[in-house]
């Protein structure tokens, strides 16, 4: 069975989860030892057009570790929408990264 069959029950069983961890005594400490670890990412939007269409570009940015974690690109029409993954080290990751710590993260 792949992942996108197995998604819906994953989530179920996780969000029941987390609200057994709310209703814990120490609802922290329960987090702290379910999880694997938090990381904090800064989520930049880059919009291209809007209206119908519209599309973007999303950069995840691990400001920790000072590097790019993720790139998606975004198509959305009237009622209808597709996200795509950029593949990690792609040559559109290339470009695209490149553009990322020339135009956008400007340190």
């Amino acid at each position: 069975m792949n992942c996108e069959k197995k998604i819906s029950a994953e989530l179920k069983r996780v969000v029941e989860d987390m609200r057994n961890i709310l209703k814990s005594e120490d609802p922290v400490e329960a987090l702290n030892n379910y999880a694997l670890a938090l990381s904090k990412t800064v989520t930049y939007k880059l919009e291209l057009s809007w209206g119908g269409p519209s599309d973007y570009l999303v950069f995840e940015y691990d400001p920790e570790n000072k590097e790019l974690v993720s790139i998606s690109y975004y198509y959305l029409d009237w009622f209808d929408g597709a996200r795509r993954e950029i593949p990690y080290n792609s040559e559109e990751w290339k470009i695209l990264e490149e553009l990322f710590y020339t135009c956008i993260l400007i340190e």
